[in-house]
């Protein structure tokens, strides 16, 4: 297991993601005790303690009062947050995590732009009206793409859509810097937001868009 970490919480909080993972602490199991673990991992219980908190917090961990720490299935308690370490730790299964995310961006954005198109038309002009002064590179391409669809998906009203894209944010953002060196890319997105913008002017935001 090789670890890189800049501080002794994050080398233990990257013990025990990738010990989970690789079902060195599988899910339903209980994890060693504190003095156990820290001794383990090398930091002091104080840390480890602040560690368990956060991975809790994060879906990876149960802890109850009295009772041992107990190992969740992070697949069925994590959120949308762990979407970055899940593509840290298997770069195998990395282009099928990117299809899915896609896929799950591509289904909420027909509902959600389509109802900022026909309920708030001014709010999503001005989301839209941003592409005007993009930067042609990459970097300012996947920004720009996030907060288009991040700023419809509040646009229409629903902030849950927007909270959606806000835990896709980190692998969203990265796939964005790959897919948008290419020039064509760009040169894509850009038609789609004008077609967008054209289709919130002519009021032609039925079913069809």
């Amino acid at each position: 297991m090789v670890i890189k970490a800049q501080s002794p919480a994050g080398f233990a909080e990257e013990y025990i993601i990738e010990s989970i993972w690789n079902n060195r602490f599988p899910p339903g199991t209980i994890l060693p005790a504190e003095r156990e673990l820290s001794e383990l991992i090398g930091v002091t219980r104080t840390t480890l303690r602040e560690v368990l908190q956060r991975l809790a917090r994060d879906g990876w961990l149960t802890i109850q009062h009295g009772k041992p720490t107990k190992v969740n299935n992070f697949w069925e308690t994590s959120g949308l947050n762990i979407l970055e370490t899940l593509a840290r730790l298997d770069h195998e299964s990395v282009p099928q995590l990117i299809d899915n995310l896609l896929s799950v961006r591509t289904n909420i954005s027909t509902i959600f732009i389509r109802t900022a198109l026909r309920q708030h038309p001014d709010k999503a002009q001005e989301v839209l009206a941003t592409a005007h002064e993009v930067a042609d590179h990459a970097d300012a391409f996947a920004d720009l793409d996030y907060n288009i669809f991040r700023g419809l998906a509040f646009a229409s009203g629903n902030p849950i859509y927007g909270l959606i894209l806000n835990g896709m944010k980190g692998l969203y953002t990265r796939i964005g810097r790959h897919y948008f060196a290419n020039p064509e890319a760009r040169s894509l997105a850009l038609g789609f937001y004008h077609k967008l913008s054209l289709l919130c002017e002519q009021g032609a935001h039925g079913p069809g868009v």
